[in-house]
């Protein structure tokens, strides 16, 4: 498991993990890591994961101001949800006008965002916290006759989701973030 400071490309932490090490098992210990590696300089934190980074002890201590062993205040996140049957169901009820552009225009793919109106049946809400929004990515061809991704649904479109506590619209740098193939340029940390 790696850490990388995106803006300098430099591994700030890493974990080898022998054998049948499950990617998201305990990627806490990895971020701790990472953030204690940077330099004071640094004020403003970001925190950027793929869906083995969708834990819970992971996000409540991303999203607790007054963490221990790491940066006080506020860490932005957007971290790559994992794909329930529920979190599939709710992106299907979002209405065709709620979806926007999203990032880059591709000359092969049209990728959108919208907001999703989805909670998780896992414990990790508090009472004190604030709720994490659920961002989806639906990505298209533009030439969707020409698009055989193998699969047996007959889907023309993907959707992905993004978990995150960074506010603001759905066009916003969360979703540019983590969609497929793409990475935002003002990420800072982790």
């Amino acid at each position: 498991m790696l850490a990388v400071w995106a803006e300098m490309n430099v591994v700030l932490a890493d974990e080898f993990r022998d054998r049948n090490v499950p990617a998201m098992m305990d990627p806490l210990n990895v971020a701790k890591r990472a953030f204690a590696a940077l330099p004071e300089t640094v004020k403003t934190f970001y925190y950027r994961g793929d869906s083995a980074c969708h834990e819970s002890r992971l996000m409540n201590w991303l999203r607790d101001g007054g963490r221990a062993e790491g940066p006080q205040g506020f860490i932005g996140f957007a971290i790559s949800a994992r794909m329930s049957e529920a979190l599939h169901k709710a992106i299907g009820k979002v209405p065709e006008e709620d979806w926007a552009a999203s990032g880059k225009e591709h000359a092969t793919e049209i990728r959108e965002c919208a907001e999703v109106s989805f909670v998780p049946g896992e414990k990790s809400e508090h009472k004190d916290t604030q709720p994490l929004r659920y961002i989806a990515i639906r990505i298209g061809q533009r030439q969707e006759n020409l698009f055989d991704d193998g699969s047996d649904d007959g889907s023309k479109v993907r959707h992905f989701a993004v978990v995150t506590n960074i506010g603001g619209g759905v066009a916003g740098r969360p979703a540019d973030w983590v969609a497929p193939g793409e990475g935002g340029d003002d990420r800072r940390g982790p």
